[in-house]
């Protein structure tokens, strides 16, 4: 999996853990809901800032979400990539 993959898987696991939809998330770090999906699809790459602002959002740390997915499952029905 690529980085970009990871880094969106996780923050999708995250956010949908924190019970954040996207709209929820995207306003509360100031992007469109547009980009974050691109982000947790893997199309499209953060710049440090934003990284940082999803982390403290999210409650975690910024490196955690570069980390390979182990038991990291969704519903099936949020898990459509």
């Amino acid at each position: 999996m690529s980085l970009k993959h990871t880094f969106g898987k996780n923050v999708k696991y995250y956010r949908y853990r924190k019970h954040l939809t996207q709209d929820n998330l995207s306003e509360k770090i100031n992007v469109s809901t547009n980009y974050l999906g691109r982000l947790e699809r893997g199309k499209h790459s953060a710049d440090f800032d934003i990284i940082e602002k999803i982390a403290k959002t999210l409650d975690v740390q910024p490196f955690e979400l570069f980390l390979e997915p182990k038991d990291k499952k969704l519903p099936r029905r949020v898990d459509m990539q």
